[in-house]
């Protein structure tokens, strides 16, 4: 039986698209938009602030100092924030199991990310935990941030169902004992809510 449901935050809780972000990066830049992207996506000063290991300025000048950015700090901090947009059918999801389940938040993020989030998606405060990469100094795919999002929900793995983008995520977390399962839409959602007795 399920008793607690996990949600990842970036395209599943909330929506996200980094492509103006990696544009505008670009433009004030030595690099192309490809190459920015990648930059991005393999970043060790990206990873290292996801675990809480430096500070916004530090991220800041890696990455001005990586990409050759001519840009400004709040300009930097705009452009690295404001990406995120609601992900209203899955709002109205996680309301409708408040009370029902324990809620659960688990993300690999950091912490601008997170307090922009946090002031504008009123969906947040509707968890009962957050389990957050950058304050438990760990990112998913490590097994150890599932048990504590495990702990944190006060059930068995088993008794677990969650819910994220990344297949691999998924893969670690079935691993765990966990019941999970890939977002791909809104469709899928409430299917593997249903395959789990979870109602809506």
């Amino acid at each position: 039986m399920i008793k607690a449901a996990i949600f990842d935050l970036g395209n599943v809780t909330i929506k996200f698209e980094e492509t103006p972000t990696f544009k505008k990066w670009a433009e004030c830049g030595s690099n192309s938009f490809a190459e920015v992207k990648r930059y991005h996506e393999s970043s060790s000063a990206r990873k290292s602030f996801e675990r809480g290991g430096i500070t916004r300025q530090q991220f800041y000048n890696r990455y001005v100092r990586d990409l050759g950015l001519k840009i400004g700090y709040d300009d930097f901090e705009k452009c690295y924030c404001d990406i995120f947009s609601r992900n209203r059918e899955v709002e109205n999801i996680i309301r409708s199991l408040k009370g029902k389940l324990r809620l659960v938040l688990l993300s690999n993020t950091n912490e601008w990310q997170f307090e922009f989030v946090k002031k504008r998606f009123r969906i947040l405060d509707a968890f009962d935990e957050h389990i957050l990469s950058h304050e438990a100094h760990l990112r998913k795919p490590n097994p150890l941030i599932f048990l504590k999002a495990v702990k944190k929900a006060g059930v068995s793995p088993f008794n677990c169902a969650y819910f994220d983008d990344i297949p691999e995520f998924v893969y670690v977390a079935r691993m765990m004992g966990i019941r999970a399962f890939q977002y791909k839409d809104i469709t899928k959602l409430k299917r593997d809510l249903n395959n789990v007795k979870i109602q809506i």
